[in-house]
């Protein structure tokens, strides 16, 4: 029931949504690094939530490109955001941000190093930037470095240009455990996939060796 309420919070709240092929997560009672719904409750009403998931998207991404063992790699070490939402009646109450913290604390306590979101208004990069999140420009593409063996891949993810103001924002919680890892900006834009890194070269904007 809890998992519902979740799901429907966010559901109705949520302007633009999320990918519609990802399935509401099932209840994770066991708390294993995989999707999963966040409730906030304030005297056992539901105040906000999130949906939280490894970035098994985008590691796709390096699964196209024949780097198995990077894939495996950085959905162990990425934590993607995919919604935040507050009840009408709770905003302005830095609820959002509390969340949001929480799923920084989630994501770290599952040896994940860096969470990911895509805010689509200036609300929501307002919340980002205070939980400390680093905030790309609008329609910038993410990148990220990761090895695979002895080779480095960049993979870069432009924003798909459906909606104008959506954008990237990162956050690094931890060193990282399962690869080496950069995370940066580059300047390719495109309706979705992803660019592995050949004809630009991506500004990193953090780099760091496994702990």
């Amino acid at each position: 029931m809890q998992t519902d309420m979740v799901w429907n919070l966010l559901t109705e709240q949520i302007e633009h949504g999320w990918d519609e092929s990802l399935p509401k997560p099932a209840p994770n009672p066991d708390d294993l690094y995989r999707p999963t719904l966040i409730g906030a409750w304030a005297e056992d009403r539901l105040v906000g939530g999130a949906f939280v998931m490894p970035d098994s998207q985008d590691a796709q991404a390096l699964v196209s490109l024949g780097a198995d063992k990077a894939a495996q790699a950085f959905e162990r070490s990425c934590c993607m955001i995919q919604g935040i939402a507050v009840d009408s009646e709770h905003r302005r109450e830095n609820i959002g941000s509390e969340i949001k913290r929480h799923c920084d604390l989630w994501a770290a306590q599952h040896d994940a190093c860096l969470v990911l979101s895509i805010p689509t208004n200036d609300a929501a990069r307002r919340m980002n930037e205070k939980a400390g999140y680093d905030v790309l420009p609008p329609q910038v593409a993410l990148c990220v470095e990761v090895t695979d063996d002895d080779r480095t891949i960049a993979c870069c993810f432009p924003i798909d240009g459906v909606v104008p103001d959506a954008c990237w924002a990162f956050h690094i919680v931890a060193q990282p455990k399962w690869v080496p890892l950069a995370v940066g900006q580059g300047t390719v834009k495109g309706t979705g996939g992803h660019d592995d890194g050949n004809g630009f070269t991506p500004r990193w904007m953090y780099r760091a060796v496994v702990s």
